[in-house]
């Protein structure tokens, strides 16, 4: 017999091998680990360590720095009205300087406080100046700022002046009426009281002037005749010496009017025991012309019948051709004015 290998156990099997199971290799250590975590621990204490004070301290740094830009020097546009002294016996032609513009230097603080509005006019004392020769000069120091502004530059630097002597004339005044009266009626005339009137301007604008207009006077809708002040309205440049307002005088009448009325047909009337029905005439249809007040004769063409009157006689003859329906004060035209009566065969 073959001798019991030593491997085999009690139970005659050989003990079942063991399997080992690798061995667990931790990561290799980076060099660097050390150097992230000690980064990440300092912006953690960066961001939420001493956070009040470190909110303090942001506020301050924003409030120095708005401080120490606000008083930084800026520059702003704005316009500066101007004003005149002129001679009493010269007119100002030429074109007028009204405003000057103005580049303003200073703090912001003090700039957003600043009203163009509040700043005095720059006045011009033209009584001794030559008239279109040397130029007037604007300086800064006609512009009045509030303390710690500057004026840096400015438009114009100077303005000419041309002068005209000064007249008087008396001129007419000519009523300047507008709108349309009511239906049927117009305006035939207007004036007013005084009719001319006494100005005062510029020699060369004077000698082109005859006539001055009045206000617009509103006749819309007027049927009657009224009376209204108004005032003058002179040119540019022109002086009223008196200025009390002027009466104007509007006459409002009724509109007259002339109205063809063609082809109306002629009505036979018995006279005398005479029978239409056995007549005819020759035209059968004549023209009518009316004239008067524009309402009257609008009335009057619905009313207005042209008849002729016919008798017992048989015989053809002539008649006249009357109107029936007119009212009073229309005047008629009729052609033709008589036609031929013939009896019907």
């Amino acid at each position: 017999m073959r001798p019991r290998s030593e491997s085999i156990g009690t139970l005659g099997r050989a003990p079942a091998r063991a399997s080992k199971q690798p061995p667990v290799v931790p990561p290799p250590i980076r060099d660097d680990e050390p150097q992230r975590g000690a980064i990440r621990r300092w912006i953690h204490g960066a961001l939420f360590e001493n956070v009040g004070l470190k909110f303090l301290s942001m506020v301050l740094a924003i409030t120095v720095f708005l401080l120490v830009n606000t008083d930084r020097d800026r520059e702003i546009t704005a316009r500066v009205g101007v004003s005149y002294t002129l001679p009493d016996d010269k007119v100002l032609v030429s074109p007028r300087l009204d405003e000057v513009q103005v580049v303003i230097k200073g703090p912001w603080r003090r700039l957003s406080r600043f009203d163009e509005r509040e700043l005095d006019r720059i006045h011009l004392d033209l009584r001794r100046a030559a008239s279109g020769e040397t130029p007037i000069r604007v300086t800064p120091e006609m512009i009045h700022l509030p303390p710690g502004l500057t004026i840096s530059d400015w438009t114009p630097h100077s303005t000419r002046v041309q002068f005209d002597d000064r007249v008087e004339k008396i001129v007419e005044v000519n009523p300047q009426v507008v709108g349309r009266p009511q239906h049927g009626y117009v305006m035939s005339d207007a004036k007013t009281a005084p009719a001319t009137i006494k100005v005062r301007g510029a020699e060369t604008t004077l000698a082109a002037l005859a006539i001055v207009h009045t206000r617009p006077i509103s006749v819309e809708g007027r049927a009657e005749s009224f009376s209204a002040e108004t005032e003058v309205d002179a040119p540019y440049g022109v002086e009223v010496m008196s200025p009390a307002p002027v009466v104007a005088r509007v006459t409002i009448d009724e509109e007259l009017v002339t109205r063809r009325m063609p082809g109306l047909v002629v009505q036979l009337r018995g006279e005398g025991g005479g029978d239409p029905a056995k007549w005819q005439v020759e035209p059968a249809q004549i023209d009518v012309t009316l004239t008067g007040a524009l309402l009257a004769v609008e009335k009057a063409k619905a009313r207005i019948v042209p008849i002729v009157k016919v008798g017992p006689d048989g015989k053809p003859h002539d008649v006249d051709v009357a109107l029936e329906g007119v009212p009073p004060g229309i005047g008629v035209k009729v052609s033709p004015e008589r036609v031929r009566a013939t009896p019907v065969k």
